[in-house]
């Protein structure tokens, strides 16, 4: 019987190390790629617990592992609302979650679904209004968006 379950934990131990390619290209699929209509007022429906499909957001960090972190605050987190610019933050954390954007200096934006939108909008350089969840793990604050409306005149 153990013979089975080392032959079956050195098949499956391999294949966890592909779950996060590094820099690898990322593929979205139909669902996700689906344009999504939104103006400066509102946010369309997007899953907040969808890491951001841009490169330019993720970087060099595991999408999987940002995914994961989103749906985790998402349950975990409690309500935080925030209004101001977002600060462009371009090192990486230990946790490999990709965080491009810091509220003040100490509270990570997860780079999520709706991240990305305000990006597409054009709004990273512009005062927004940012509704979400914030959950600290490990000393490290964590926000992912769940709504923005942009405050520019």
């Amino acid at each position: 019987m153990s013979k089975l379950v080392l032959l079956g934990l050195s098949l499956a131990l391999p294949s966890a190390a592909l779950a996060c390619p590094g820099k690898g290209t990322m593929t979205a699929s139909a669902a996700d790629t689906k344009a999504v209509a939104a103006d400066t007022e509102t946010v369309a429906a997007v899953d907040p617990t969808h890491c951001a499909k841009k490169a330019s957001l993720v970087g060099s960090n595991c999408s999987y592992t940002t995914g994961m972190m989103a749906q985790r605050i998402v349950a975990e987190g409690s309500n935080h609302a925030f209004a101001g610019m977002l600060t462009s933050f371009d090192e990486e954390l230990e946790s490999h979650v990709a965080a491009p954007f810091t509220l003040g200096s100490d509270v990570h934006v997860v780079a999520n679904a709706v991240i990305e939108q305000l990006t597409e909008a054009g709004l990273t350089d512009s005062r927004v209004s940012l509704e979400g969840k914030m959950l600290e793990i490990d000393g490290v604050k964590y926000f992912v968006a769940t709504r923005y409306v942009s405050l520019a005149a």
